[in-house]
C-alpha cells in the first residue's frame, strides 16, 4: 500500500507533511503504508535531517512547481504540470498509490483529481465530505463545498454516495439521511430541494425527510445533504461560532469572581470540547465520487492533521472505498435529470 502526500500543500508545508508521516510511520511501524512525500526534493530532504531515524517506508518524489491558493484551479493541470499537487494525483492514476493527501488549494486539488483520475462511474457531480463531530456522534456534510451550484439529481448522488461511505468506512450500517431545508414539510424550500426530496425518497435507504440547519448538531441524522454553497457556509459558521463560544466562555468566566476561582477545576471539561471540535483530530476528508481516494486536509494543517489523515486513507483503502460506492451508484444509474 503507498499513500502520495502532496508535500509542498498547506501553509506549513513541507515541515507539517514531513512531521506528521514520521508520527505515523513512527506510530504503526510495520503495518503503515509506504509514503511517498513529493515536492522539491531539496526541501523534503532538509526537513528530513531533523529525523534521522526515519523509516525505510518513505521516499521522495522530486516536483519543484507549487500550487498556490491564487492560481486558477481549472488550469493547473495544464499551467503546473511539474507541482507537487499535480504530480501527487498523477501517481494514484497511475495506479503508483493508492491514494494522495493534500492540503493544497481545494479547487485545484478537485479539478487536477477530475481531469487526471475522473470520476466514478454514473457519478457527475463529486462532493467534499467531511465529517462534523457532536455531542451525540457526529455526522457527514456532503456537500461542504465543491459544488456551487447543482441540480436534483446530483444532491441524490451525495446522499448514495455518503450513505457507502458512512456504511462500509465508518461502520454505521443504515445511516438516516436529511436532507438540509427551511422546514421539515415536504413542499419547503427552492426548487433544488423540492425537486430533491422526492427523488431522494425513491432512492435514499433511510430518508428521513428535511432537516433545518439548527437540528444538525442534536444527532438527528447521520447525512446532511444539500449543495456546496449552502454547506460550506454551514461547515465555516460553525468554524466560526466553536471559536467565539471557546472566547466567550474565557471572557465571562473573567468578569466572575467565583468563576475565577473555580476555573482550573473547569479546565479538562474546556479540554475535552476544544479536542472534540478540532478539526485536526479527524483528519483530512475525502472527496466522494472520484475515482481514486483523494483527502482534502485544511490548509493550515499540522503535522497532527496529516497524521490522522494518512490513518484515515489507509483506512479507506482497506474498506474498498470506491468499489463500495462504485457498487452502491451502480443501482442507481437511472437518476441522471
Amino acid at each position: 500500500m503507498n499513500i502520495a502526500i502532496d508535500a509542498m500543500g498547506g501553509d506549513n508545508a513541507p515541515l507539517s507533511n514531513v512531521k506528521g508521516a514520521f508520527e505515523y510511520l513512527k506510530h504503526f511501524g510495520d503495518d503503515a503504508a509506504n509514503i511517498i512525500l513529493v515536492g522539491k526534493k531539496e526541501l523534503i530532504t532538509k526537513e528530513l535531517t531533523a529525523f534521522p531515524h526515519m523509516p525505510e517506508k518513505v521516499s521522495v518524489y522530486d516536483a519543484q512547481d507549487i500550487v498556490g491558493m491564487d492560481d486558477s484551479p481549472a488550469k493547473i493541470h495544464r499551467t503546473k504540470p511539474n507541482s507537487s499537487l499535480v504530480k501527487s494525483i498523477k501517481l494514484v492514476n497511475s495506479g503508483d498509490a493508492d491514494a494522495v493527501i493534500s492540503a493544497g488549494n481545494t479547487g485545484a486539488l478537485l479539478s487536477t483529481s477530475l481531469f487526471t483520475i475522473g470520476n466514478i462511474s454514473g457519478i457527475k457531480r463529486p462532493a467534499l465530505s467531511p465529517f462534523i463531530p457532536t455531542n451525540n456522534g457526529g455526522f457527514i456534510l456532503s456537500d461542504a463545498g465543491a459544488n456551487m451550484e447543482c441540480k436534483a439529481f446530483h444532491l441524490v448522488h451525495f446522499g448514495i454516495m455518503a450513505s457507502a461511505y458512512m456504511e462500509f468506512s465508518m461502520g454505521k450500517k443504515n445511516p438516516s439521511v436529511g436532507l438540509l431545508n427551511i422546514g421539515t414539510e415536504d413542499n419547503k424550500g427552492n426548487e433544488l430541494t423540492r425537486k430533491a426530496f422526492p427523488l431522494m425518497e425513491e432512492h435514499i435507504n433511510n430518508f428521513v425527510g428535511n432537516i433545518e440547519a439548527r437540528y444538525i448538531l442534536d444527532g438527528k441524522v447521520d447525512i446532511v445533504i444539500c449543495d456546496g454553497f449552502v454547506g460550506n457556509t454551514v461547515l465555516k459558521f460553525i468554524e466560526g461560532v466553536i471559536v467565539h463560544m471557546m472566547d466567550w466562555f474565557k471572557e465571562s468566566i473573567k468578569s466572575h469572581p467565583i468563576c475565577r476561582i473555580s476555573a482550573p477545576l473547569m479546565a479538562p471539561a474546556f479540554r475535552d470540547m476544544k479536542e472534540l471540535m478540532n478539526y485536526e483530530t479527524y483528519g483530512g476528508t475525502p472527496f466522494l465520487g472520484i475515482n481514486g481516494i483523494v483527502l482534502k486536509a485544511h490548509g493550515s494543517s499540522s503535522h497532527v492533521s496529516i497524521y490522522n489523515s494518512l490513518i484515515n486513507a489507509q483506512h479507506l483503502i482497506d474498506t474498498n472505498l470506491i468499489e463500495n460506492i462504485g457498487n452502491r451508484v451502480a443501482s442507481h444509474l437511472d437518476i441522471m435529470d
